[in-house]
């Protein structure tokens, strides 16, 4: 009787442990396309010890996620903002940099690129919001629900615990035909004060993270020290959500 039972038992383990990669898995079916990358074109200024340094161009490329129906994206701004890296680079006190963007772009899965903008940055957050731009001629209303979004767990939202499996959704570069990836990984820590992260293996920037269950846990972005990035975290969704509102009140 005991050998039925344990093997009742080990089939009932193995198929629970196997049940989080068949949620990672349609996760990756239905919510790929809900990372993106987003190209960015700026112009910069640098001052230093009362001099100022010819303006340049700059183009860079990063990954973001699409939290709402209508494009809303959210970006790690170390990753589209040169500011930090070129203040250590001087060393110099009374440094100052200025960026002014003359492009953003998302990057669609057919490989159309959508006119968008900047609405909000939170440097203490390492935070990006980029809208696209409806200018009622590109699109129309009902074309705005063609974004894909990464679907939050609002009241459900259950915060992980030491050493839970996870996933991350992202997207590889140009070279590799921006295939989707799902990344495996594990929650290290746990940060409460004095706001909550999540330490996280195998994760990128600007891409989303799951639990087990298929619910979103948050966005990878760095944890910022006396301006500079100094680890890689991530943002739970509720914060992510609630930052999104004060955009909101800058969206005409």
């Amino acid at each position: 009787m005991k050998l039925p039972i344990l093997l009742l038992v080990i089939s009932m383990h193995l198929s629970y442990s196997g049940s989080p990669d068949k949620v990672w898995k349609n996760i990756l079916i239905q919510n790929a396309n809900c990372v993106t990358w987003v190209t960015v074109t700026m112009r910069v200024e640098v001052s230093a010890g009362g001099r100022s340094m010819p303006p340049q161009e700059q183009k860079l490329e990063a990954l973001g996620t699409i939290i709402a129906e209508d494009g809303l994206t959210v970006l790690s701004l170390s990753t589209v903002d040169p500011s930090a890296k070129i203040l250590t680079r001087l060393r110099t006190g009374d440094a100052s940099v200025q960026v002014n963007y003359t492009e953003v772009l998302i990057l669609m899965q057919d490989g159309s690129e959508v006119p968008a903008q900047i609405m909000l940055k939170d440097n203490d957050l390492d935070l990006a919001y980029v809208l696209p731009i409806h200018d009622g001629q590109s699109f129309e209303r009902d074309s705005r629900k063609a974004f894909p979004f990464v679907h939050s767990t609002q009241g459900n939202f259950i915060s992980p615990a030491v050493l839970d499996g996870v996933v991350s959704m992202s997207k590889l570069g140009r070279n590799l035909y921006r295939q989707s990836t799902l990344r495996r990984g594990w929650v290290n820590a746990v940060i409460e004060k004095p706001r909550q992260y999540y330490v996280i293996e195998n994760t990128s920037p600007g891409t989303p993270v799951f639990d087990k269950r298929g619910s979103w846990l948050g966005v990878v972005v760095y944890k910022m020290e006396r301006g500079q990035p100094s680890a890689i975290v991530t943002l739970p969704s509720k914060d992510i959500l609630e930052i999104a509102q004060q955009v909101r009140t800058r969206t005409p």
